[in-house]
This record gives C-alpha cells, structure tokens and sequence, in this order.
C-alpha cells in the first residue's frame, strides 16, 4: 500500500470511530428527560409525588421546589397525594418527555381545581457572562406582573410582563437583586419586593410567584427563588 493511501485510509478510519464515539456520547447523554417538582398550591396540604407508582417526591410544603432529576424519556404517569396516604390522590397527569429537556412539573391552583401545569426548557444558562433568571407566575388569580429594577429607576425587567400561567426569560448581567413586583404597566403597589440575593454568571435562577394576593399567613403571595441544578438521582424512587 503506497504513502498516500495508507494516509487515506488512516484518515477515513479514525473519522468513523470518531463520528461513532460521536453517536455513542449523544445517546448516553439523549437518553433522559431533566424533571422538578414544585408545589404551587397555596390550600394544598403536603404531597408526595409518585412517577409511574414509585415515590420520588415526599412530604413536599406548599413553596417547596426541588433540584431537577433524571427521568427517562418517554411517557410517565405522575400521581400527587396527600403525604403519607397514597390512596389519596389530589392530582394525575401523564406527561410525555422528550430526552435532553428539562421540565418544571407545577402544581398549581387551589384544590378545587388543581392541576398540574408544565414548563419546559432546553437546556440550562452556559453563558458565563449573564445570568439567566426565569419568572414563573403561578399565583391563582394573581394579575399579569412585572418586575422593576429599582436601582435602575425602576426600570421594567420583563418586556410583555408575565401572566398566570406562563414564564418570562431574561438574561442579566451578574448582580445584587433588588426588584418591586408590580402589576403589569405600573410602578405602584408593590406586590412585593425581592431583594437581598445576588445571581451569578453562568447560572439559571428561577423565581417563583406564588400564593394569593391579598391573602394572609402561608397562603399570602411570595416569591421563591431556587438556583436550577441538575441533580444526578434526585427523582429516583424513595
């Protein structure tokens, strides 16, 4: 065999193991959906969530968020029920994941009409120069909102607000939060004010507005905010 064609054939070889160790690695990493859990319900009592008859959730409070964990792509039947008594379902969905996307499974409205609403991204922030954060408003009968950078003359944040149901994304530079949430096209009242965090580069946040406004003790509304992460087993069974 002359110089060139062993050059060749060498090339074309290691082309097609790399493109299959390519193939390999996509579908390793392809092979799962990304899956949280957040409980939105401000009159629902603790659950426990289970995926397709196994428990991966337990004794979750009303504002609780959890990490997102592997679930393997496909269709998945989730049942929620009151903490601890499994023959007491408050809420069933099926839900069909798509591998490679991360999903935020809400449970959202009062009891009488819960339901479970689903949010879905691509893929988390790799932006290290920006921070992204997420406004997820699932506040029953709350009206469409805003946020205001108030260090910034109450500049708005989100460009078409946010309504009942639906998330805004913003991408923002590294900073000290410090927002008023507002109804939509206003600067006054001030549904609330978050402040005292800081997002960094890099990272996906999530805020969360939860609970009723104008109603009082845990069921008053409020703002959760969680750092997303994936972590690897979180949504195994319990």
């Amino acid at each position: 065999m002359n110089k060139k064609l062993l050059t060749l054939t060498t090339l074309t070889l290691t082309t097609s193991l790399f493109g299959l160790a390519q193939a390999q690695d996509a579908m390793m990493m392809g092979k799962d959906a990304y899956v949280r859990v957040v409980h939105a319900s401000p009159d629902a009592p603790n659950v426990d969530v289970y995926v397709d008859g196994m428990r991966t959730v337990s004794n979750a409070a009303f504002k609780a968020v959890t990490s997102f964990g592997e679930v393997p792509a496909g269709s998945h039947k989730v049942m929620v029920t009151v903490a601890g008594d499994k023959s007491k379902a408050v809420l069933e969905a099926t839900l069909n994941l798509k591998a490679g996307t991360y999903y935020t499974v809400a449970a959202t409205g009062l009891v009488k009409n819960l339901k479970a609403t689903v949010f879905t991204a691509a893929k988390l922030n790799s932006n290290k120069a920006k921070a992204q954060v997420n406004v997820y408003h699932v506040s029953p009968g709350g009206p469409r909102v805003n946020a205001l950078a108030v260090d910034m003359m109450n500049a708005p944040i989100l460009k078409y607000g946010v309504s009942y149901g639906r998330k805004a994304t913003v991408l923002v530079n590294p900073m000290g939060v410090n927002l008023n949430i507002v109804p939509f096209g206003k600067t006054m009242p001030v549904v609330k004010n978050l402040s005292g965090i800081s997002v960094a580069g890099g990272k996906t946040y999530s805020v969360f507005a939860m609970g009723v406004v104008g109603g009082t003790g845990m069921q008053a509304f409020d703002l959760v905010v969680a750092e997303d992460k994936l972590v690897s087993g979180s949504m195994k069974g319990q």
